[in-house]
């Protein structure tokens, strides 16, 4: 499997400027970090939460950092819980399971992005499968995200 087809669609779509960097197989975003030799702070994933009336929201941050349930409900003053496994795999049926790629548009969902990725010269994304990160400046990064809410809801695994 390659990227998404539905990732793909919407970056030509957007006339996007980015770039594929594959990688030899791994099963998450750390891992990508180190198969493309890429800074996992340079890495953005996703983490699918829903609230209790079942409204979908995608929370983008750094591969090396973990999201703050508490930090997230109380930036958008929600309720939200990380979504069942088997759900995520449904919304994403073009992608290999736990390659959750973090373009919420593509999928029709609303997002919510840290900050922390706001202050990168570029970024790095998971494309949908486990073998290829979509790499896109902060420009369009940027671009991407403009319509979408960001916050300060993770913290860094590591120093």
């Amino acid at each position: 499997m390659s990227l998404s087809q539905r990732v793909m669609s919407y970056l030509n779509d957007l006339d996007m400027k980015y770039e594929v960097i594959t990688h030899h197989p791994s099963h998450s975003s750390l891992g990508s970090a180190i198969a493309a030799q890429v800074p996992s702070a340079k890495i953005a994933k996703a983490v699918m939460l829903e609230d209790g009336q079942g409204h979908r929201m995608m929370a983008i941050l750094p591969a090396d950092s973990k999201l703050s349930l508490s930090a997230l409900n109380d930036t958008l003053d929600g309720q939200y819980h990380l979504m069942k496994e088997q759900q995520v795999y449904q919304c994403f049926d073009d992608c290999e399971h736990g390659a959750v790629p973090p373009f919420p548009q593509a999928f029709n969902l609303d997002c919510i992005w840290d900050d922390s990725l706001g202050s990168l010269p570029d970024v790095y994304i998971e494309g949908g499968d486990h073998r290829s990160l979509v790499h896109l400046s902060q420009q369009e990064f940027g671009r991407m995200m403009a319509h979408t809410r960001s916050g300060h809801f993770s913290h860094q695994l590591y120093h």
